[in-house]
């Protein structure tokens, strides 16, 4: 399946609007995670990841969960993240586990439980990285077990979940209607494949 440019424009404007998000989400955690722990903080997780269940949701092309969450990383990077080029490596790994889910569907479903189990993958993808970066004597089995579990949770309510919502909130906008998104679903409704969506 080729990108139209629209899709391409699409995810590197929400690419950068997550990226910057990310950045903001992250001088957060700082704080959080001092008052209250990095386990406990690591209920803030999902955020990291809603890049990519948004924009697969909308474009629903091979590679947009991935794609997204490395724009993303990389915009939080260069706009000046404390976490450093490892955002780029995190990226990474938490894209390559949402991608994970659309394609084991073929990427042909795109429910809320898919985009949620995108968001779960996306923290195991976070937490292979963070075992290979620290290693496993890094974590009691308790706070591994702990920060495993927190991370899922949130991945599927912060990462799935809030990138539905964000999407749907786009389309009654009415700026989504050229994308893959908004023609599936006037399919399904027997409304037909407009002209307009084969720009």
């Amino acid at each position: 399946m080729s990108w139209k440019m629209r899709e391409v424009v699409l995810t590197v404007v929400l690419s950068i609007a997550c990226g910057v998000l990310y950045l903001g989400w992250s001088t957060l955690w700082l704080p959080i995670s001092a008052l209250i722990g990095p386990v406990g903080a690591e209920v803030m997780f999902g955020v990291w990841v809603v890049a990519s269940p948004l924009i697969a949701y909308i474009v629903r092309k091979p590679g947009a969960a991935l794609i997204a969450e490395l724009a993303a990383a990389a915009v939080e990077v260069f706009t000046g993240s404390h976490f450093g080029l490892s955002s780029l490596l995190i990226g990474f790994f938490q894209g390559l586990g949402a991608e994970l889910a659309f394609f084991l569907f073929g990427y042909k479903k795109y429910s809320l439980p898919v985009l949620m189990l995108s968001g779960v993958l996306a923290a195991v993808g976070s937490m292979i990285y963070s075992l290979l970066a620290n290693g496993f004597g890094y974590y009691t089995p308790g706070v591994l077990a702990a920060t495993f579990a927190l991370r899922i949770v949130s991945g599927a309510i912060l990462g799935g979940v809030l990138g539905k919502l964000i999407a749907e909130s786009l389309a009654k906008t009415g700026i989504l209607q050229q994308y893959e998104m908004m023609r599936q679903r006037r399919q399904q409704r027997g409304e037909g494949y407009d002209s307009v969506s084969r720009m």
